[in-house]
């Protein structure tokens, strides 16, 4: 490739992804060329706020760059890199359980710049203090998104493929599932004329915990207590929604199960 920093970008994408990491490029001095999305709508939007050229035609896709970011959802990688073609420049996919090896056929140079966070709107996030997960095909590529990541990031973490799935799944955990059972609680606030942001208070005491550490400790409620009275007065409430019931008796299941293998909080 013969580049030794990464100074104009290719975004290919116009998604929550696409907004905040072309943002964050670009006010870290990055030069975003060109928006290719096939949507006109959004990709003009997203050209515009970038200060970067629009294509619709991945066969109009600039071939200057010196890093190429598909930030697309993970379902609609494979189809969208089908349409690339981009020789030997460094091409890079954001996603966290898409294996590297997904971009071979679109360039000589591939890598993965995954963020371990979820963008659900196009307001920029400060990127400073969100972990970047980086994979190469090479360590000269390796050491080019590194030096890019580290411009946006304190937190840059070289992870393989099969790594990033793992990390992935915890996220999932985490993020996904965790927000679920907001729907969840939300859901029976509403159906009993109780406030929804009744619990709010409560919702952001969970999330401000300190970062790692053991979370076990930290739990509380009736199944961690033993309190079997109160788990099944929580099931008679629960009888008329066997999915919801079912969920709770997983959960509580699992966390008598977790205290008895691992001993008192």
């Amino acid at each position: 490739m013969g580049v030794s920093e990464i100074k104009n970008v290719g975004l290919i994408g116009a998604g929550n992804m696409a907004w905040n990491l072309g943002s964050a490029l670009k006010n870290k001095d990055i030069n975003i060329m060109q928006v290719y999305n096939r949507t006109p709508f959004r990709g003009k939007l997203l050209a515009e706020a970038l200060g970067a050229d629009y294509v619709a035609d991945p066969g109009k896709i600039t071939t200057d760059a010196d890093l190429y970011i598909i930030a697309v959802s993970d379902d609609a990688i494979v189809d969208v890199s089908s349409h690339l073609q981009l020789d030997e420049q460094l091409v890079v996919h954001t996603a966290g359980a898409i294996d590297i090896n997904v971009l071979q056929h679109v360039s000589k140079n591939q890598g993965v710049f995954y963020p371990a966070l979820s963008f659900s709107s196009a307001q920029s996030e400060n990127f400073k203090t969100i972990p970047l997960c980086l994979e190469a095909n090479s360590p000269s590529n390796l050491k080019l998104l590194v030096r890019l990541a580290k411009k946006l990031s304190k937190l840059v973490y070289p992870i393989d493929s099969d790594t990033r799935r793992k990390l992935h799944l915890a996220a999932v955990f985490a993020s996904n599932f965790t927000n679920f059972m907001y729907v969840i609680s939300e859901e029976i606030l509403k159906t009993n004329q109780l406030p929804p942001d009744i619990l709010g208070p409560l919702i952001r005491q969970s999330c401000l915990v300190k970062d790692g550490g053991n979370f076990f400790m930290r739990q509380t409620g009736p199944a961690v207590r033993g309190d079997h009275a109160i788990i099944a007065r929580h099931k008679e409430l629960l009888a008329s929604n066997r999915d919801y019931l079912e969920i709770y008796d997983l959960i509580t299941n699992n966390i008598i199960k977790y205290k008895s293998q691992h001993g008192k909080l």
